[in-house]
């Protein structure tokens, strides 16, 4: 999960899409593993982003059931997409 969230936050990566089937099954299986991840993720940015990429990582998860139907797969795929946007506009 750390070296998928590490390709769609910091490489240039066109195909989100790809990635975010697998990305949100693990998070779906390990919950407590993507909470210690976010909190991994947040404190190695600079103090000042913090609050804002935290909402970032808020709004990734916004709407999204424990579910793995089609429709919350894509609702998590256009989340991942913003959530990739905004996570890299400083």
């Amino acid at each position: 999960m750390k070296t998928l969230f590490e390709i769609v936050l910091f490489e240039d990566c066109g195909n989100q899409w790809s990635l975010s089937r697998p990305m949100l099954s693990m998070i779906l299986i390990s919950e407590e593993m993507f909470s210690n991840l976010r909190a991994q993720i947040l404190s190695s940015q600079p103090t000042d982003q913090q609050q804002r990429l935290s909402l970032c990582f808020d709004k990734l998860m916004a709407d999204i059931t424990r579910s793995l139907d089609q429709k919350n797969r894509d609702k998590f795929s256009n989340n991942l997409t913003r959530f990739r946007n905004e996570f890299r506009t400083r």
